[in-house]
């Protein structure tokens, strides 16, 4: 997530599809809810949850280690998506990273990152830009009979190709490839996690989750969607938010409600995902791609006296500014939905 993005309304006109998903979550609230706060108090995370928070940590590392405090202020820069800092000879600066992210969505045809802005009212395609660039090289051109100095050689088709995909990495949002790759990294198979570009397609297989274990239903699918105002999060769980200005958004009750009405792969809903890599008795330690241009890790603060998240983080929590109203600053986001290791 960019920190100058401003996130689109996106209508919801889906009248029958809206009532049977108001429908179906008052029917199941009750013993999901029962199930999220058992699961969040009483059982230990499991090692697919360690294994996707060590591995979010490595990457957060891996990126310099930029940080924001509980106030969501950044103490700590690290490198941002773009760069080319390597910390050794053989190691992936952080744009390459970025592109072996994508490849936990898009692991046969490297179509992803796809999006390459210039100025014109829609991005160019990097996989046409990358054709283009190949037909360009001088062994093409001379195997047509054209002058082979006028094409470009391997060294410069390489350099030319990393700068494609450098623009690509910066112009094409990564935060749900990031999470996917890590799904991917703690051992997740296609039944359990759905690897995809959009966080919404995994969280509403997590809600449909939710939905089946109410009903009594089996399902595979490693996550359950879970009120964060209502659930202590473990390590490995994700915390997430719809980024748009809509203020009916902005309640796990009403994420739910789109998410049990929208297929995978269907209409837009902008979310952002962290995964919790650390928990204590004062707050959580969560990382997420994508946010300020990196792999940044924020630090989030309980309520006193509970394991909940504080209400101060969320824009209806309190006033900013307002007497005994803490500033989050970057960190303050609707936050509301916590997708928990079953």
């Amino acid at each position: 997530m960019r920190l100058l993005d401003t996130p689109p309304r996106w209508p919801w006109r889906f009248p029958a599809a809206a009532a049977l998903a108001a429908a179906l979550l008052s029917a199941a609230a009750a013993p999901a809810g029962a199930a999220c706060l058992a699961t969040g108090l009483h059982i230990p995370p499991s090692p697919r949850a360690l294994a996707i928070a060590a591995a979010a940590q490595r990457e957060h590392l891996a990126f310099g280690g930029q940080t924001l405090d509980a106030e969501g202020r950044l103490i700590e820069a690290g490198y941002s998506e773009a760069e080319d800092a390597r910390g050794g000879p053989s190691a992936m600066a952080p744009w390459e990273r970025v592109l072996g992210y994508w490849r936990a969505v898009d692991p046969q045809d490297g179509r992803l990152p796809s999006q390459v802005r210039f100025g014109a009212l829609r991005p160019a395609s990097r996989e046409l830009l990358m054709q283009a660039l190949n037909r360009a090289t001088a062994a093409h051109l001379q195997g047509l009979g054209v002058d082979a100095a006028q094409g470009l050689e391997s060294r410069d088709l390489r350099a030319v190709q990393a700068a494609l995909d450098r623009v690509a990495v910066i112009d094409t949002p990564w935060s749900a490839a990031f999470v996917s790759w890590l799904a991917r990294q703690a051992g997740l198979g296609p039944e359990e996690f759905v690897f995809s570009e959009a966080h919404a397609d995994y969280a509403g297989a997590a809600w449909q989750a939710r939905a089946d274990e109410a009903q009594g239903r089996a399902n595979p699918y490693a996550l359950r969607a879970c009120d964060l105002a209502r659930t202590p999060p473990r390590v490995g769980d994700l915390i997430c938010y719809a980024r748009s200005d809509d203020a009916s958004l902005s309640t796990f009750e009403a994420i739910g409600r789109i998410l049990a009405a929208r297929p995978t792969g269907g209409a837009a809903l902008p979310m952002h995902c962290d995964v919790v890599v650390a928990v204590d008795a004062k707050g959580f330690d969560a990382v997420g791609g994508n946010v300020l241009q990196s792999v940044t890790m924020r630090r989030l603060a309980f309520a006193p006296r509970t394991r909940l998240l504080d209400p101060s983080y969320l824009p209806q929590g309190c006033e900013a500014g307002a007497s005994g109203c803490v500033d989050r600053h970057m960190s303050r986001a609707p936050w509301s939905v916590l997708l928990q290791w079953r």
